[in-house]
């Protein structure tokens, strides 16, 4: 799906991946990716919205619009809504449209325009942003933009992870994510999770919730399993299987030993030592 993306684009739908974690949200919402345009793309972002000021009144509007709740293990995929999907769709629309052969962070912008009814297509008229005139600017592309430097080919090579071979892109990009900032790993025996159950069989890691017991059930040890966030091998209790009963967790994610080991405990390990993966 993301083939066209350039890596800041790809890094965009990662941390709106990211944000929508951080809220306890069940989806990735419009919100969650202008969240993520701000956070990847500095230059896009102080463009058009001028100061930081304007920047941080979106992420102070977007969390008294928001409902929070227990953060939510990247680990997890996340689905994207409806209508983000529609701005993913404008996105690539728009990049045809002015004969762009990527699709950058620029284009997601003008997704989140066309989508005029959403959450961040408001927030981003109330800031003076108008669909034609970006189009304009990015026609034009007279200031430094994605889609005026060549973007390198990446190199794919096979990377072993269990005796599975992965693409080595999609790992990097996972890889890069945690590095990204400073996490805290320590190793753990995985256990099951407690869940509650709303009246609609939606489920919640806040167990909190269950106080309220006319509208949800506590099931205490239902979560029996999860994966590891970079190569999605499965975690689960076990003292029989050490590969799949004990991992490394920031107190939110988990990653297998194997992963840990390789691309978190020591130096970059697509820089220091498969400086061949772009």
């Amino acid at each position: 799906m993301f083939e066209r993306y350039t890596e800041k684009a790809r890094r965009t739908i990662f941390f709106a991946r990211y944000e929508a974690s951080q809220f306890g949200s069940p989806y990735i919402e419009s919100e969650h990716l202008l969240l993520g345009l701000l956070r990847e793309d500095k230059v896009l972002t102080n463009r058009f919205l001028r100061s930081y000021g304007a920047v941080a009144s979106i992420r102070k509007q977007i969390e008294g619009h928001s409902t929070v709740r227990e953060k939510v293990s990247t680990s997890i995929d996340l689905p994207l809504t409806d209508e983000c999907k529609r701005v993913l769709k404008y996105a690539s629309d728009e990049a045809e449209q002015l004969s762009h052969k990527h699709i950058g962070t620029e284009h997601l912008m003008l997704g989140l325009l066309r989508e005029e009814r959403c959450f961040a297509a408001e927030l981003l008229r109330e800031r003076g942003l108008a669909i034609e005139q970006l189009r304009e600017e990015f026609a034009k592309a007279t200031w430094p933009s994605e889609f005026s430097r060549p973007i390198p080919k990446l190199r794919r090579i096979p990377l072993e992870i269990h005796g599975c071979a992965m693409d080595s892109e999609y790992i990097r990009g996972r890889v890069n994510g945690f590095r990204k900032f400073k996490w805290h790993w320590h190793k753990s025996p995985w256990k099951a999770r407690d869940l509650v159950v709303d009246k609609d069989g939606k489920i919640s890691f806040d167990v909190t919730l269950s106080a309220e017991t006319q509208n949800f059930t506590l099931i205490q040890g239902s979560w029996k399993e999860d994966r590891c966030a970079i190569c999605h091998w499965e975690l689960y209790e076990s003292k029989d299987k050490p590969d799949h009963g004990i991992g490394h967790t920031n107190g939110r994610d988990w990653v297998c030993t194997e992963c840990y080991e390789t691309f978190l405990s020591g130096p970059d390990f697509f820089a220091s030592i498969h400086p061949e993966i772009t």
